[in-house]
């Protein structure tokens, strides 16, 4: 009976023997195992492993993964002694696991110290920049790849050799002023755009008159030009007319006087017209014809 319960014991010992002694590596996992805190191997292939009973080895899990985080914000001075508050993002991974696991151990305790080595760095570049490369209408001018390039060559050496991480990706996120600064900067930005607008509103009052003017002398011209041809039609009109009259004047000279006289009377005798004339005056003639007229 003693022997029967002893065989499960048995199995119960080895199954637990079994899984402290065998443990699991994923895709996404780099493993170090330390005996007595000391690092004895590094697992890097995914799948099942063995090791001494957990009492004897321990089984300490790196991620092999790419980490994204941001840097806290910096304040720094420019070239130009510009104060800017930039922000940068900072993409990294274990290079050497076991550097790493020696010197930080925990992603955190590595993301503090990529941190700080950034934006010393960041501070450090930036300081040989002005602000027209950092921030630009014309692409030209930008240099901004240029600094992103710099510090990570700088900081992805130091990062290697002190730690055994490797900098994947570095870029900046984000680029202000200090409250501080901001008004100012936003009362310089409203004066320049005003001297822009006072320009623009001069040019184009310039250039009203321009076209004022040119338009002046285009109605000058053409009235020039109207008054022109209304004097040579009227001057052909009235030499027609006179053509004309002549002409008529020729065929009956006497019905032409009698019929100018009768306008004569017309414009000179009215109602209240007084006229005191010689009776022998010509302009009567029709009116009171001389005896030897009546008698013919």
């Amino acid at each position: 009976m003693k022997k029967l319960l002893f065989i499960p014991v048995g199995l119960a010992l080895i199954a637990a023997l079994i899984a402290l002694s065998v443990f699991q590596v994923s895709e996404g996992e780099i493993a170090i195992v330390t005996r007595f805190g000391d690092p004895v191997r590094i697992v890097r292939e995914a799948g099942p492993h063995r090791k001494r009973p957990g009492f004897l080895e321990k089984v300490n899990r790196l991620d092999r993964r790419i980490q994204v985080f941001k840097p806290r914000p910096i304040q720094l001075m420019l070239k130009d002694q510009d104060p800017l508050i930039v922000t940068c993002y900072v993409s990294w991974r274990i290079s050497d696991p076991l550097l790493f696991f020696q010197s930080l151990g925990t992603p955190e305790l590595a993301e503090l110290k990529l941190g700080d080595m950034v934006n010393a760095r960041l501070g450090s570049v930036l300081g040989d920049y002005g602000l027209s490369q950092l921030i630009n209408t014309d692409p030209e001018l930008v240099r901004l790849i240029e600094v992103e390039a710099e510090v990570l060559e700088a900081t992805n050496r130091q990062a290697r050799e002190q730690y055994g991480l490797e900098i994947v990706d570095l870029g900046l996120r984000r680029v202000t002023y200090p409250a501080i600064v901001t008004q100012s900067v936003y009362d310089r930005m409203k004066s320049d755009r005003e001297k822009e607008a006072q320009r623009y509103r001069a040019e184009g009052a310039e250039e009203a008159a321009k076209i004022e003017a040119e338009a002046d002398r285009r109605v000058s011209e053409i009235l020039a030009e109207s008054g022109r041809k209304a004097e040579i039609a009227k001057g052909e009109g009235d030499r027609e007319a006179i053509r004309i009259r002549g002409e008529a004047y020729s065929q009956d000279p006497e019905l032409f006087e009698f019929l100018d006289s009768l306008d004569t009377y017309r414009r000179i005798l009215g109602r209240e017209t007084t006229l005191i004339l010689s009776l022998d005056s010509d302009l009567f003639r029709y009116l009171f014809p001389k005896p030897q007229e009546a008698g013919d």
